[in-house]
């Protein structure tokens, strides 16, 4: 008997190394495309749940403004689901959302005031249409950067074109 045939050895520990390495760079490639699929879903889910809370919130202003009694809103769920953003968002989806939650404030320190003021209710509607498409835009390209921009509006507050003699 010769000795150990070193080239079956090394041939096979070769083998058994790189079935390792295989598994474990799988594992991590692995977990990293999960980690990114749940993030993605999170943040689809918590922009979503901003949406559903804005409208909540515009509904409720716009109707204290036309039946000039106070909003019935819920403040507390509208704070969540925009607090709950800082967890997961980027920047841009962020900053987007306070400019729609500013547009908000505002709409509503118009609506409690009680004064019918159409052309500045115009403005602020118009304002808080373009703080929707913003943060709409801002959540879109976080989820999906080759995704291109809304053009157009859904929900929220009816702004006529110019000339349109429709009211909201």
């Amino acid at each position: 008997m010769g000795g150990v045939p070193w080239a079956y050895v090394i041939s096979s520990a070769g083998g058994v190394a790189t079935t390792l390495l295989g598994v474990v760079a799988g594992g991590l490639l692995g977990r990293r495309t999960q980690t990114r699929h749940w993030l993605t879903d999170t943040k689809a889910t918590a922009y979503a749940a901003v949406l559903r809370e804005y409208t909540r919130v515009e509904f409720g202003l716009r109707l204290a403004y036309f039946d000039r009694r106070p909003a019935e809103v819920d403040w507390a769920a509208w704070s969540e689901a925009l607090t709950s953003l800082s967890l997961i968002a980027e920047d841009e989806v962020i900053m987007a959302a306070n400019d729609l939650a500013q547009a908000i404030a505002v709409v509503g320190e118009h609506a409690h005031r009680g004064t019918q003021d159409s052309e500045q209710w115009q403005r602020l509607q118009t304002r808080l249409a373009e703080a929707q498409l913003a943060f709409v835009n801002a959540a879109r390209r976080s989820l999906d950067r080759k995704q291109p921009p809304a053009r157009a509006r859904l929900g929220g507050p009816f702004i006529p074109e110019p000339g349109d003699s429709s009211s909201s």
